[in-house]
This record gives structure tokens, C-alpha cells and sequence, in this order.
């Protein structure tokens, strides 16, 4: 009982970070220390440049625990030289504060990063996503601290769907179980597409915001356009006010 207790009282932040840290810990055990230098570049500049401009801004001073959690997944994907990588945390951090609709940022800061860096130079090779068992894991309890279990999976499962139905008829169900336990999708649904803020605010929308990920998703796959998962998840991000505003429970007024 009191484990549960302070469980629940548990940052969901810190349960992110967490998670993440382990990801990466076992990233660099299997692949090598080489990445090192870059993930604490981009998660050191993620968190430096998000807490300056709170500052400025709100005059407060804060441990930005969101824009490491952005730093962490940035680090687990991206890789290239030091000098260019570090644009991308740059260019997601910048997106939360200036690109903002009643209050809140529109884009998920992470997949934003992730986007705009396709036109740089640098590799999205999301090298420390590659331990299904691990991630897999991890992102359930995630998704489970963060009541994100119907947006996580309504995205999944139609996703797998789809993506099945297009290799039943071009070349076997094989190549589905291999896109759904690569990691990457994994990644991207337990760590990614449940971001709080960017997601809709209520349960129903959630579960429509999951499932339009899942058809944009795999109609990227179908027509091989460039960053699949990370565009899809942009434009979907481009709806969640008309879904907040669409899902928004009915008020009847009083006679």
C-alpha cells in the first residue's frame, strides 16, 4: 500500500526521464560509448536553452524536467556530427515557445526537432531504440502513469492493421512483424505520441488523435515518404485544437 501511495505521488516526469535514462544506459553499453558526447551535448543544450528562456520570460528559475525528457529522446535518435546535431534540440526547444496556440505549444518539441532536421545533414537512425524488450516495458509503465494506455495502443493496433493489409498484398505479413518490433515504432507510440501537452485533453480525443497517427502513418509507409512516423505525428498535432474543440462534452443547459 504504501509503495502505491508513493507511486501515484511519483512525478510523471521523473518516471520519463527515468525510463529514458535506462534506454540510454543500455544503448551505450551495447553499441559503444562513441554516441556519448553528442547525447549529453543535445540533452545538456535542450535543458540550458529551455530553462534561459523561462527565465526571461517568467523570470523563474526552473529545472525544465520536459525539455530533458526532449533531450533523452532526441539523443536515443539522432546522430552526425557534433556541430550540426546540436541544431536539432535548438530548433525543438525554439518550437515550444514560439509556436503556441492558447497557451500551449502545438508541436510536440521532440518530433518538431526530428522534422525540421531531416533538412540537415545529420542521421535519424534511432540507434538506441533497438531493445523491444526494454523499451517495450518501460513505455507501458509510461503510458500506464500517464493514462495514455487508449491513444498508445488505438494508434498500434490500427497501425499494425493497415500495415498488414498493404503486405498481405505486396510481399508477406512477415515484413508487419518486422516494422512492429523494430523498436522504433515502439519508441514512437510508448515515448512520443503521448506527450501531454500536444496531446488532445480529453479521452476520446486521445483515442481519435492515436488512430489518425495510425492511418497517416502508414499511408506515409504505403507512399515512402521521408520520415514516416515524425510526419505523421506533425500533422496530426496541426488538429488537436479541432479535435479538443470536437471532443468537447456537450453542456445541456437548464429550462
Amino acid at each position: 500500500m504504501d509503495f502505491m501511495k508513493r507511486w501515484r505521488a511519483t512525478n510523471v516526469y521523473i518516471v520519463m526521464i527515468a525510463a529514458l535514462v535506462v534506454i540510454a544506459a543500455y544503448s551505450l553499453y551495447t553499441f559503444g560509448l562513441g554516441n556519448l558526447p553528442q547525447m549529453f551535448a543535445i540533452i545538456l543544450i535542450s535543458a540550458v536553452l529551455d530553462a534561459a528562456i523561462i527565465r526571461i520570460k517568467d523570470k523563474r528559475l526552473v529545472l525544465p524536467k520536459s525539455a530533458i525528457i526532449t533531450g533523452l529522446i532526441l539523443s536515443l535518435i539522432v546522430q552526425g556530427d557534433l556541430f550540426l546535431v546540436v541544431f536539432v534540440p535548438v530548433i525543438a526547444i525554439l518550437s515550444k515557445h514560439v509556436i503556441k496556440i492558447h497557451g500551449r505549444h502545438l508541436f510536440n518539441p521532440a518530433n518538431f526537432g526530428l522534422l525540421v532536421g531531416l533538412f540537415l545533414p545529420v542521421s535519424e537512425s534511432w540507434w538506441g531504440t533497438s531493445n523491444i524488450i526494454l523499451v517495450g516495458v518501460l513505455g507501458i509503465i509510461i503510458i500506464h502513469k500517464l493514462r495514455k494506455m487508449r491513444q498508445a495502443f488505438a494508434f498500434l493496433v490500427l497501425h499494425a492493421v493497415l500495415i498488414a493489409i498493404y503486405f498481405s498484398m505486396n510481399g508477406g505479413v512477415e515484413q508487419t512483424v518486422g516494422h512492429m518490433i523494430s523498436g522504433l515504432v515502439l519508441f514512437f507510440a510508448f515515448y512520443m505520441l503521448i506527450e501531454p501537452v500536444t496531446s488532445p485533453v480529453n479521452a476520446k480525443g486521445r483515442t481519435i488523435f492515436g488512430l489518425l497517427v495510425g492511418v497517416l502513418g502508414a499511408l506515409s509507409y504505403v507512399f515512402w515518404l521521408p520520415a514516416m512516423l515524425v510526419g505523421s505525428l506533425f500533422f496530426a498535432d496541426i488538429l488537436v485544437p479541432i479535435l479538443n474543440r470536437l471532443s468537447k462534452p456537450k453542456i445541456i443547459k437548464s429550462i
